[in-house]
């Protein structure tokens, strides 16, 4: 990714979504077994906690969205993505805690909330900076990343659950989910303005990527 070619933006929201895949990878393939040893030993809870985040999700995406298609500039979107990615690194510490069924649909519940702020946003800025000549490349490279940390991150996060245990598994989760969460800080922080840089004309955009993620 040369500085002539990728924009500064662009590589940045790249890799702040590969740590954040790689946070998600290390939980999603076995978050059924924790809820089966750790919580309660139904199936109908693990079906419960998925709908309640994809409930969420679903109803809050577009109110949300619509709110920020509202608001001139990027100011607003940004502000989305940061506060959603950090909702999204730290809800697995509170699995650490969680006893019951209703703590996990609870949980879940907030992070289709962070879901729906963060990954419109993401999207948003993503089409709003890409550059146009090499839209396809971008997008691979965005996918390369999130697959290399997807398929990296499940085998890992078995491991250590299995050799460590869950609440050592959660920590590590939100650790690299919040290295995700302070790289698009560090985006904000490399702009003398935020809230004048990031204003861009919404008429200009290239297609958005539209997947089971992002």
């Amino acid at each position: 990714m040369s500085n002539n070619k990728v924009s500064k933006t662009i590589r940045y929201l790249i890799l702040s979504d590969f740590f954040l895949f790689f946070a998600v990878g290390l939980l999603a393939p076995i978050f059924a077994v924790f809820v089966l040893e750790n919580i309660e030993n139904k199936i109908e809870v693990i079906g419960f906690a998925v709908s309640c985040y994809w409930i969420t999700r679903v109803v809050m995406v577009m109110p949300i969205s619509l709110l920020m298609d509202k608001i001139r500039g990027e100011s607003d979107e940004y502000s989305f993505m940061v506060v959603g990615t950090f909702l999204m690194a730290i809800i697995p510490l509170f699995y650490t805690i969680s006893s019951h069924p209703w703590h996990i649909y609870v949980l879940q519940i907030i992070n289709g909330l962070a879901n729906s702020m963060a990954v419109p946003a993401w999207r948003i800025i993503f089409t709003n900076h890409i550059d146009k000549k090499i839209v396809g490349f971008e997008w691979s490279l965005e996918d390369v990343g999130v697959g290399i940390a997807t398929a990296s991150s499940a085998a890992i996060g078995a491991i250590i659950a299995d050799k460590l245990g869950f609440n050592v598994l959660f920590w590590i989760i939100s650790f690299f989910g919040i290295i995700g969460a302070v790289i698009l800080l560090a985006l904000g922080k490399t702009k003398r303005n935020i809230i004048r840089e990031l204003m861009r004309s919404k008429s200009d955009k290239a297609p958005l990527k539209l997947d089971t993620f992002k």
